[in-house]
């Protein structure tokens, strides 16, 4: 069953990427709020998270990191955004005998959209739009040093009056490469195209690879994270580097930065992390170029065992 498990996900993945070398018929994927990271810890580290994926914000980054989870964990993330944009996640997973069960909820709304039918000084009107997402994931090491992670999701969007919901998937997969080295392979937002009024949209679907190497420093005290991202979105033909550090020290106070190649609006990225028993709070700084402003993203986190 194992060997039957790791063929599937290996197919899965191979035949996606495939798939992305062709042309795609949608100019535009619809549901872009789902490209939107989770957890204040992966983004202070640029958010390159694939193949560290440990948390409950994995259940975004790459659900086979959730079958390190241990009893019941609970997390909550708000990203502010600007023009008043806000973002908030709430994930809590659940291990029986090996196995990781867990839930994910993510709601977007972009208040107070200008309504105009000609360039004017002052609108007729506004509106708001908003979007969530509703997932069911599963997650278990087939191996010591594997594990496949699979979620399922329920996707809406609004804007004004008009509505559209379909469904998306994700899988991901972790390894264990040396005793200090991890990575891990996704694939992420496929599934059919959604019917926005008259016009179809494919999800913007994205084929991710990580690394992440780790090692402790007895003169610092602290553990040392190096992490390495390549992301290739469906509708993009340029491939996207994320860079990432942490440093962990104690197991208590983490400093975290991270950098993004290949987009025109991110560059760096900053972030903290406070450990306290069973209780976590991180920090992030997430900075756009030109006029958009900067986000600030806060994670809290709890373990009940």
């Amino acid at each position: 069953m194992k060997k039957i498990l790791f063929l599937v996900f290996t197919i899965a993945f191979f035949s996606k990427s495939l798939l992305a070398q062709m042309p795609s018929q949608a100019e535009n994927p619809g549901m872009s709020f789902l490209k939107i990271g989770m957890g204040a810890k992966a983004s202070g580290m640029g958010e390159a998270f694939v193949g560290k994926a440990d948390g409950l914000s994995s259940l975004y980054w790459n659900p086979a990191g959730i079958s390190e989870s241990q009893g019941i964990e609970i997390t909550f993330m708000h990203n502010q955004w600007f023009q008043d944009i806000t973002t908030e996640y709430l994930a809590s997973a659940l291990k029986v005998k090996g196995n990781v069960f867990a839930f994910s909820l993510t709601l977007n709304q972009v208040p107070d959209i200008p309504r105009r039918t000609k360039p004017t000084d002052v609108p007729l009107s506004t509106y708001d739009a908003h979007q969530a997402a509703f997932g069911i994931s599963f997650s278990r090491k087939i191996t010591p040093k594997i594990s496949l992670g699979f979620s399922g999701k329920w996707l809406y969007e609004k804007i004004d009056i008009s509505s559209a919901s379909g469904l998306g998937m994700d899988l991901g997969a972790l390894f264990s490469l040396l005793k200090n080295m991890k990575l891990g392979l996704v694939v992420s937002n496929f599934g059919q195209k959604i019917k926005f009024e008259q016009q179809e949209f494919s999800l913007p679907t994205a084929y991710k690879a990580g690394f992440s190497y780790y090692l402790y420093n007895d003169y610092l005290k602290g553990d040392f994270s190096f992490d390495l991202d390549a992301v290739k979105l469906d509708q993009d033909s340029d491939l996207k580097i994320h860079f990432g550090l942490e440093y962990l020290y104690s197991g208590i106070l983490a400093l975290r930065g991270g950098y993004q190649l290949g987009y025109d609006e991110k560059s760096y990225t900053l972030g903290f992390g406070l450990k306290m028993k069973s209780y976590g709070l991180d920090y992030a700084f997430v900075p756009f170029e030109s006029d958009l402003g900067s986000t600030h993203r806060i994670s809290l986190n709890l373990r009940i065992k």
